[in-house]
């Protein structure tokens, strides 16, 4: 009998194209969804074999559809943080339109920043600091050590907060 994590890597090799193309009609973007697939294959590997060959292809598929499903949820979520709270903060906040234009600005430069980032890294960042979810559910919904949550969140500060720099200074 062969190992579990070379019927995984059979899996991957068969299955790995058309479940990108699958979460990519969903998600709309090729990183992000090629990102997500191996999410599910990290998760599957995890997890371990299921009874039959048959299911192992069937929880994978599943899977990724879930984890597009979960993806556009979030992104929803994020969508209606960011439309609903920030333009109230930044009317109340702000009282000439000089302020208003540079609270654009440093805006639209964090939007760059989060742009820049690797996929899983801003949604790791995001999950924490929008989402306000913990490191250990982070974790277990990304299928990675609390240790490497802690990174990408680190990783996408130092990040921001390089990028934000000229208007921090400015604020100050």
């Amino acid at each position: 009998m062969t190992s579990w994590g070379s019927k995984i890597g059979r899996l991957f090799v068969e299955h790995h194209r058309r479940l990108e193309a699958l979460v990519r009609r969903s998600v709309r973007n090729r990183e992000t969804a090629a990102d997500i697939v191996q999410d599910v294959f990290v998760r599957a590997l995890a997890a371990g074999p299921r009874a039959t060959a048959e299911d192992d292809r069937n929880v994978l598929y599943a899977a990724a559809r879930n984890a597009a499903i979960e993806h556009h949820r979030r992104e929803h979520r994020r969508a209606e943080i960011i439309s609903g709270v920030l333009p109230e903060q930044m009317h109340a906040s702000t009282s000439s339109t000089e302020a208003g234009l540079e609270a654009r600005q440093a805006l639209s430069a964090l939007d760059e920043a989060l742009a820049a980032l690797s996929p899983k890294c801003r949604d790791i960042f995001l999950m924490r600091r929008v989402d306000g979810l913990s490191n250990k559910e982070i974790a277990r919904l990304q299928g990675i050590s609390i240790n490497s949550v802690e990174k990408h969140i680190a990783r996408a500060l130092r990040h921001c907060q390089a990028s934000l720099a000229d208007h921090i200074r400015e604020e100050n």
